[in-house]
């Protein structure tokens, strides 16, 4: 349980002046603002360095999967169930969802190649950047480079930010109720 430490839903009356056009983009793109966002603009700052490093991470050799898996290894191991439920659907959209469900239960991938780069995630994640060799060996035998190991690490940054944030605001997928 997310305890509860003051944050509020924002809008266009409340949240810092650098925000609305934050909240009126995100409101041009969803239909509505999703009290996730609605809470991290209380640092506009947050949220554009969220932005700019989802982007970049969107730029990336990575695929769409590959990337949904790495943030689906991120958000299990923060513990973020907003972004488990908002990333599982992507990989539904992607036509993946059972990826979503074995990311969740920390089983196997039935695929060498995606389980490689959820092993290399976690370790990533776990050892602070510092991965053992058998892991390592096992990234590289897959067919990843090096290249793609530091992309890793720009998933790591902007999904760092989302979840931390998403866990410390408690926000929701639920459209914002600033009231």
């Amino acid at each position: 349980m997310i305890a509860d430490r003051g944050f509020r839903d924002l809008d266009e009356s409340s949240a810092p002046e650098a925000a609305r056009p934050i909240l009126a983009a995100t409101r041009a793109e969803l239909g509505v603002v999703p009290s996730v966002v609605a809470r991290m603009i209380a640092a506009p700052a947050l949220f554009e360095a969220f932005r700019a490093a989802v982007q970049a991470f969107d730029r990336t050799s990575l695929s769409p999967v590959e990337r949904e898996v790495v943030i689906v290894v991120i958000a299990r191991d923060v513990g973020c169930e907003v972004c488990i439920t908002m990333h599982s659907r992507l990989l539904r959209r992607l036509g993946r969802p059972e990826l979503a469900e074995k990311l969740v239960a920390g089983v196997s991938l039935d695929d060498a190649r995606l389980d490689a780069l959820a092993a290399f995630t976690r370790e990533l994640l776990g050892t602070r950047g510092d991965v053992g060799a058998t892991i390592w060996e096992a990234f590289l035998g897959a067919g990843y480079t090096r290249a793609q190991a530091l992309e890793i690490v720009i998933g790591c940054g902007a999904y760092t930010m989302s979840t931390y944030a998403n866990r410390l605001t408690g926000g929701t997928l639920a459209a914002a109720d600033p009231h």
